[in-house]
């Protein structure tokens, strides 16, 4: 009785098969036939996924559709968003400082900080450091701003034409990113310690408080 039951399952399973496979092929001849079978359009939606396999659970299935939509031992890489506008807007006097030290100093960038100030308790400041080695000391969370203009000698470089011009930069970092997007970056100097001092401007032109 037992393996009478297992044949009629079986029996079951491969006629179940049989009809779907059958559809596969009724519904496969009809994208063929179609007007727009050949066009970029139908490549896309079409043929850049594995045919499903009602053998599999659906979970499987995507699993081995996702595993065979990139070249084998090369993993998907993202695209990279360059955005429109730079994220902060820098001051004649900001960008020629950061020029003229980073070149005094070899440097390949500036990076613009917010994190717990060193000379006060519980306080929050904005701070810079001298970036020596961009590849070990960024990461791609990081956004640059160039320093550099166009040739009228007053625009800003846009990122569309810096993002990868191998230029040294002034970087956000991640964790300053959201605090000072779409301000406007000035700076003062210490004339007892002669450090940096960073001054940001919201968009109404008033200074950032590191704090509020």
């Amino acid at each position: 009785m037992m393996m009478q039951s297992i044949t009629k399952q079986c029996i079951k399973s491969a006629t179940a098969t049989s009809r779907i496979s059958s559809m596969m092929i009724r519904c496969t001849s009809s994208i063929a036939a179609a007007p727009w079978a050949g066009t970029n359009y139908f490549k896309r939606v079409y043929h850049c996924h594995t045919p499903l396999n009602p053998l599999l659970p659906i979970a499987a299935q995507q699993l081995q559709s996702s595993s065979f939509s990139s070249s084998p031992g090369k993993p998907t890489k993202m695209k990279t968003m360059i955005p429109r506008k730079a994220a902060l807007h820098l001051t004649p006097k900001a960008r020629e400082i950061f020029r003229k030290l980073i070149e005094a100093t070899s440097s390949e960038g500036i990076k613009l900080k917010y994190e717990m100030s060193s000379q006060h308790a519980l306080r929050m400041a904005f701070k810079f450091d001298l970036i020596k080695d961009v590849k070990k000391e960024l990461s791609h969370e990081d956004e640059g701003v160039s320093l550099e203009v166009l040739e009228d000698g007053v625009t800003p470089k846009p990122p569309a034409e810096s993002w990868n011009d191998n230029l040294p930069k002034l970087y956000i970092d991640s964790g300053a990113f959201m605090k000072v997007l779409g301000g406007k970056l000035d700076v003062k100097i210490n004339p007892e310690t002669g450090d940096i001092i960073p001054l940001l401007f919201d968009r109404e032109g008033n200074e950032m408080d590191p704090n509020a």
